[in-house]
C-alpha cells in the first residue's frame, strides 16, 4: 500500500515526455511544517501519465495544486549521494492555501519494519529522550511497490513526543520501541512527508533526508504476528470415488425384455349396444 495525497506548488513549468504514453512531469514544492526548526521544504518531482497529463501541461509556473492518491517514491542516488522524490499521479485539481484551505499532506505505506536496535543500548540513535520531556523514535519500513520478485523500496519514519504536553495523545514513540524495535515485522503508518536538515558544524556540510512523520493520531495499525487457531485451515482428505459400471454389451440389441417406462394406460370402459329391433314386426 502506498498513497500520498499533498497540496504542492509547481516550480517550474510542466513538460510533456515523448513517448507511447503522454506523460507531464514538472518539480513541486511541499510546505514544511508548522512545528520542528529542522524541517525545511520538500522538492519532488511530480510525473502524471495517461489521458490526465493534460491536466499537468496546462498548469502554470506557481500554480497551487493538489494530487490526489499519489505514488510516493524516494530513491538513493549514488552519483549525487542525495535522496530523490517522486510523486506518480493519476489526477490534481487546482487548490488555494490560506485560512480556508490549509495544507494537506497525508501519507499511507505498509510494509515490514526494517531495522532491528536495543533501545536500551545508549550507542542506537532510534530511540531517545531529552532531560526536557522530549522522545524521539525511528524506524524503516520496507514496502514492495513492485512485484514480489523485486526488492522493497525503504522508508524512514519517525515520531516526536512530548512528556510535558497538556493535552497528550497515544506515545507512538513507546509503541516503536518496544514492539516495531526488530525487523520484518507487518505494519501500516500514516504521516505526512517531511524533509529534515542537517548541518555538520565541524566541515559545514548540508544534508537533507526525507521521512514520514508520524500523524497524532492512527499512525500505526501493527499487524498480529502469532496464528490465530480458530483461524487454521484443515487440509481436507480426498474421499474415494465409487467405480464406474461399464457395459460391454450392446443395450439396444434386445430391447423387448426391458420394462416400460412408460405409465399403463387407462382402461376404456364398455359400452353396452342395445339389441336390433328392425325385423321385429311391431
Amino acid at each position: 500500500m502506498n498513497f500520498i495525497t499533498v497540496s504542492a506548488k509547481l516550480v517550474d513549468q510542466p513538460k510533456s515526455l515523448e513517448s507511447k504514453i503522454p506523460c507531464s512531469v514538472c518539480n513541486i514544492e511541499i510546505a514544511k511544517p508548522a512545528f520542528g526548526k529542522s524541517y525545511v521544504p520538500v522538492y519532488a518531482e511530480l510525473k502524471i501519465w495517461g489521458k490526465n497529463s493534460s491536466l499537468l501541461s496546462g498548469a502554470p509556473q506557481g500554480q497551487q495544486i493538489i494530487i490526489i492518491d499519489g505514488e510516493l517514491i524516494i530513491n538513493y542516488n549514488k552519483e549525487t549521494q542525495s535522496n530523490e522524490i517522486e510523486i506518480k499521479a493519476k489526477a490534481i485539481a487546482p487548490y488555494h492555501e490560506g485560512p480556508a484551505w490549509p495544507s494537506i499532506n497525508n501519507v499511507i505505506l505498509a510494509g515490514r519494519t526494517f531495522m532491528d536496535f536495543d533501545p536500551a543500548d545508549p550507542k542506537q540513535r532510534n530511540y531517545r529522550s531529552t532531560q526536557s520531556g522530549w522522545i524521539f523514535a525511528e524506524q524503516r519500513l520496507a514496502v514492495q511497490n513492485k512485484t514480489t520478485d523485486k526488492y522493497p523500496d525503504i522508508y524512514s519514519f519517525k515520531t516526536v513526543y512530548n512528556n510535558n504536553a497538556e493535552y497528550r495523545g497515544t506515545n507512538y514513540a513507546d509503541v516503536i520501541a518496544n514492539i516495531l524495535n526488530r525487523k520484518n515485522i507487518p505494519v501500516t503508518i500514516k504521516g505526512s512527508l517531511v524533509r529534515e536538515e542537517s548541518k555538520n558544524s565541524e566541515t559545514g556540510d548540508v544534508r537533507h533526508y526525507p521521512k514520514i512523520l508520524l500523524a497524532d493520531k492512527n499512525a500505526l495499525s501493527v499487524a498480529e504476528l502469532k496464528q490465530n487457531s480458530s483461524q487454521n485451515v484443515k487440509p481436507q482428505e480426498p474421499k474415494a470415488q465409487s467405480t464406474s459400471t461399464v457395459i460391454a454389451d450392446n443395450p439396444w440389441k434386445d430391447t423387448d425384455n426391458f420394462p416400460s417406462l412408460a405409465p399403463d394406460p387407462t382402461p376404456i370402459p364398455k359400452v353396452a349396444t342395445a339389441p336390433d329391433t328392425s325385423n321385429d314386426p311391431f
